[in-house]
């Protein structure tokens, strides 16, 4: 099968048998999170260079935000960025993910736990760009559970760099959340992040 992640629909998640619903994944974010002064800088400086295409919002503001979130967190966990993730051919979990967030803070090369990812995009709307994170989110739990390690939910995003949408895997049910959050709320933002790291 020639499928991967990138070419998932909504209907070929309905045939691995997930059931997805939109709601409020956040109710509210109770202890917004300050960013650093470096992390406002990096993203002040990024701003004159152009951003554009998905590698550029990957590197110019994607990764400054998960590095001043994993700085929050010491010894809670890393991510590995552009990573092939080839989980099950047959059912077209493979390819590459944009983001990958495992509960081993030191792990060299992509292990299980694995508690998130992160999915980029340029111009897409981003709940048309659903299909592909919560397929890629399945092939974690399924990594997860191959690799007998237990984790309740697995967390997902969808993100132009400027809004992030946010959605959550348990069992077989997805919740993709109905709000949007971005970096011109930075303490908002980073404060999702943190609730999602304090669940694991």
């Amino acid at each position: 099968m020639r499928k991967s992640y990138s070419n998932f629909s909504f209907e070929d998640i309905k045939n691995l048998g997930l059931n997805t619903v939109r709601s409020e994944l956040f109710l509210e974010v109770e202890t917004p999170l300050t960013p650093s002064d470096f992390l406002l800088k990096t993203l002040e400086i990024n701003k004159e260079i152009p951003i554009e295409s998905e590698k550029a919002k990957s590197e110019l503001l994607i990764t400054p935000i998960l590095t001043e979130i994993r700085r929050h967190n010491p010894k809670k966990f890393t991510y590995f960025s552009g990573y092939q993730f080839n989980v099950d051919s047959k059912l077209g979990l493979k390819g590459f993910c944009d983001f990958i967030i495992s509960k081993k803070y030191n792990a060299a090369f992509i292990e299980c736990p694995l508690v998130a990812v992160v999915e980029v995009k340029s111009n897409q709307d981003l709940p048309d760009a659903s299909p592909q994170c919560i397929a890629e989110m399945y092939a974690a739990q399924l990594y997860n559970e191959k690799n007998e390690e237990k984790i309740t939910a697995i967390y997902g995003s969808i993100t132009n760099g400027y809004e992030w949408i946010f959605l959550k895997l348990e069992g077989k049910d997805v919740i993709l959340d109905s709000n949007r959050y971005g970096i011109k709320n930075l303490p908002e933002l980073l404060g999702i992040w943190q609730v999602i790291i304090d669940s694991f």
